[in-house]
């Protein structure tokens, strides 16, 4: 379990014990930050005959031994359901078939509970359909749904639900936490301090790292030079977007002088053709509307989204420099 997640440990602990837990939990959080973890040791805990409390932490834990936790570790326990959608939505069937088994009287324990992983990828007749359910939850009924975006979410289900908002640490106490090592010489362009677990994929891979390297040097020549050939190279990476937004963020914060970091020709090329402040959040204004736009539609052309993002910036940066 990951450290930072013992503050709503002990909160849902508290809410378990005491009685007052929410029939309808979200927790929030950005992909690594531990929502599943939580999610699960959630459901293991309502689930459990006889739960342990940690007496230093105050955090209660399964114990792992009784028959409703040995059910569950093999995927048999009857009075829990998992909402795994098998296309790329979660559609109205899905949820009516949760709210259906809601409906029904526990086999073997006291609670039912529901798992809605990834529920920002419900469709909008889905979330009506939770939504009526959230509205006339039954008796001893949890209902936790996980998203990496609440605000994709109907505003109507965040209000009828309890929300948990996880929020990892940054820098120097996330790498403690994580236990990592840092390359340092490869990360030179990202300052340690603002290192957040979006940066992990090319902090545990050297071979990532250098791709990232690649893949930044490229976007830098196509922001002075405008060359047509770098977009379709660039925007068939695919982990471009959140490259994009990396290069982005380092680059104010360099402009801003908030980190010391090495500068190359590229980058000094870029500040001495006046792209300054004001441009690179008119970039980073396109690239979070992109983002959100490829989350909104699941069936959008990525590939040809990403091109037109770069068409962009290419306008915006060209009108500075011309």
């Amino acid at each position: 379990m990951k450290n930072w997640l013992i503050e709503q440990q002990i909160l849902l602990s508290n809410q378990i014990i005491d009685d007052r837990l929410p029939h309808a939990i979200l927790i929030s959080g950005v992909e690594g930050a531990g929502k599943s973890e939580l999610a699960q040791w959630l459901i293991k805990n309502l689930l459990c005959q006889q739960t342990i409390k940690h007496p230093d932490s105050k955090v209660l834990n399964a114990c792992g031994q009784c028959k409703t936790c040995q059910l569950y570790q093999s995927q048999t326990y009857p009075d829990h359901m998992t909402v795994n959608s098998k296309t790329k939505t979660i559609g109205v069937d899905d949820i009516r078939l949760a709210s259906r088994f809601l409906e029904k009287t526990a086999h073997i324990g006291i609670n039912q509970t529901v798992l809605i992983p990834m529920a920002e990828k419900m469709t909008v007749a889905a979330a009506n359909a939770l939504l009526k359910t959230l509205e006339e939850p039954t008796d001893n009924s949890i209902i936790v749904l996980s998203t990496c975006d609440a605000d994709n979410l109907l505003p109507t289900i965040i209000s009828r639900s309890r929300l948990y908002s996880i929020r990892p640490p940054v820098g120097s106490e996330l790498i403690a936490g994580l236990g990592l090592v840092i390359n340092r010489p490869s990360q030179q362009n990202t300052s340690e301090q603002f290192i957040n677990l979006t940066h992990l994929p090319e902090i545990n891979d050297q071979g990532k790292q250098q791709e990232f390297i690649k893949f930044q040097n490229d976007f830098f020549t196509y922001l002075l030079n405008h060359q047509a050939k770098n977009i379709k190279l660039l925007a068939e990476q695919p982990e471009a977007l959140r490259w994009l937004e990396k290069i982005l963020v380092n680059l104010m914060r360099i402009e801003h002088n908030w980190v010391e970091c090495d500068l190359n020709d590229n980058v000094i090329q870029i500040f001495e053709q006046k792209i300054k402040s004001d441009t690179l959040w008119s970039i980073y204004q396109e690239i979070l509307q992109t983002n959100k736009q490829l989350k909104l539609y699941s069936q959008i052309n990525s590939v040809f989204v990403m091109e037109k993002l770069l068409v962009d910036i290419g306008e915006i940066t060209v009108s500075i420099i011309d």
